[in-house]
């Protein structure tokens, strides 16, 4: 059995081709957390990247002064859908976004005829960004870069993935599509046009696409112009204004809106406060930016290499092993006996089949919470249970839920032996969320890095009378000594 994970192993292809052509091995289960940063096209040497930058900044220019001409027109043009075949996002299982829909297009409608109406109309910067949307608050996150770039490129990625397709995918393995990508300017709608694209079956009637997407403009976390950036270079980029009778106008009026003793969200409320008085900060903020473009790609190469790093490879070993060695997709008990059975095969394969070893780089611990969480989802997509990730069903999302029917369900949450609210979850938190989600059986995972950390798990267990409990699973996943040194 192919454990048919990542785009490589579906289409029977060796990772170094995609590697080679520049493009992500995407995941086809879930999304990978990454998005298109577009200061990376207006950073970038090549002049398609560049074009393609002032692609999107110009459409965004058009839609201001629709906005501003015409505020009661259709909200149709100001809407776009999540484009879900590049499989990027923030879902945990699965590729199903909510995209940009109405409410950000009345967002955007009262940005453009508000504090952003001179949008486009910069001349402090080199360029328009269409970042500069999310530096203040006006209802418009960051998942507008995301869709909005995405979107707007569209009809590139789909030539970009049909030349990959092309040249390196067997017949049968492609096919044609004909997708909405072309804007028409007089018409004003999306005009469709057909690619030959790698094609997707996996229990889909007609199945579908999908869209690779190039390493050199992604980025993890945050945009490289970002809310939380602008916040953090306030100050330095106020005080390193030429013109002394604005930058002694803003610092005053900032400094006259702190509070004694400040707290970050006081501090974050002056600066917004400052921004609406001086909105030019926000070009400035932008400006210094640009002067340091050359540090954007380096920064999210890094970002990229890490998730790389610390997830899909870790997942592809993992699952890999999973395959060579057990009966794991053929597990078909209930949720509880199927979720404990698959907890406990991930100990063994950590503790005693050198598992361990994917959850170290350079002899550190890569594993945070949530990078378990994926890992441990991604395992059951061969599965007929159903799997829910941070289930909410009123108070506070659970790591998973897995259920079959309304009558058998389990609730599991993946802990680190380092936290140190980890006696106050154990005792308190799975509880609640068993109440909130009617589930009858729960378990625990807690990973331990350390020999201290694995005495600290035992002292808590034996406090709480859970020490022998069969659904809680502590894992070793310190580093071991090799047989023959034992």
């Amino acid at each position: 059995m192919n454990s048919q994970l990542l785009f490589s192993d579906y289409f029977e292809i060796d990772e170094s081709i995609l590697d080679e052509y520049g493009a992500l091995n995407i995941c086809i289960e879930s999304d990978l957390p990454l998005f298109i940063d577009p200061f990376l096209l207006f950073a970038s040497d090549r002049a398609e990247y560049q074009a393609l930058h002032d692609k999107i900044v110009g459409h965004l220019i058009n839609l201001k002064q629709i906005a501003i001409g015409n505020p009661q027109s259709g909200l149709n043009l100001f809407q776009f859908p999540e484009v879900k075949q590049n499989w990027l996002g923030l879902c945990k299982w699965g590729n199903n976004g909510k995209g940009l829909g109405p409410k950000f297009a009345r967002n955007l409608i009262t940005a453009f005829n508000g504090f952003y109406a001179n949008f486009g109309n910069e001349d402090i910067t080199t360029s328009s960004h269409i970042e500069k949307l999310t530096l203040v608050g006006t209802g418009i996150g960051r998942d507008f870069i995301s869709d909005f770039t995405t979107n707007l490129m569209l009809e590139h990625l789909l030539e970009y993935t049909q030349e990959f397709a092309r040249l390196h995918l067997q017949n049968g393995k492609r096919k044609i599509f004909s997708v909405r990508c072309s804007f028409d300017s007089n018409l004003m709608i999306w005009k469709p046009k057909t690619f030959e694209l790698p094609y997707f079956f996996k229990g889909d009637n007609d199945g579908d696409f999908l869209i690779l997407t190039p390493m050199d403009i992604l980025t993890k976390d945050d945009a490289f112009i970002c809310h939380g950036d602008f916040t953090s270079k306030f100050r330095q980029i106020t005080n390193a204004l030429d013109n002394s009778a604005l930058r002694d106008a803003i610092n005053r009026y900032f400094q006259e809106r702190l509070p004694k003793n400040p707290k970050k969200d006081e501090i974050k409320l002056a600066i917004d406060a400052t921004v609406k008085r001086y909105p030019e900060i926000l070009d400035y903020y932008i400006q210094y930016q640009e002067e340091n473009r050359d540090k954007a790609a380096a920064l999210s190469s890094e970002k990229v290499t890490k998730l790389r790093t610390d997830l899909i490879s870790t997942l592809n070993v993992l699952c890999k092993h999973i395959v060579e060695h057990s009966t794991f997709y053929q597990i078909l008990p209930n949720s509880y006996q199927s979720a404990l059975q698959r907890a406990q095969f991930l100990k063994q394969v950590i503790e005693d089949n050198d598992g361990y070893r994917i959850f170290y780089k350079n002899g550190k611990p890569i594993a945070s919470e949530d990078t378990i969480q994926r890992i441990f989802r991604l395992t059951w997509f061969a599965s007929p249970m159903d799997v829910n990730s941070e289930v909410n069903n009123g108070r506070g999302p659970a790591d998973y839920k897995i259920s079959r029917g309304d009558r058998d369900s389990t609730i599991i949450e993946f802990k680190l032996g380092s936290s140190s609210s980890l006696q106050k979850n154990l005792l308190n938190q799975t509880e609640i969320y068993k109440k909130a989600s009617r589930s009858i059986s729960d378990i625990k995972v807690i990973l331990c890095y350390t020999q201290q950390e694995i005495t600290k798990v035992a002292r808590i267990l034996k406090k709480i009378n859970q020490e022998n409990a069969e659904n809680i699973i502590v894992i070793d996943a310190t580093k071991k000594e090799s047989a023959s040194k034992v």
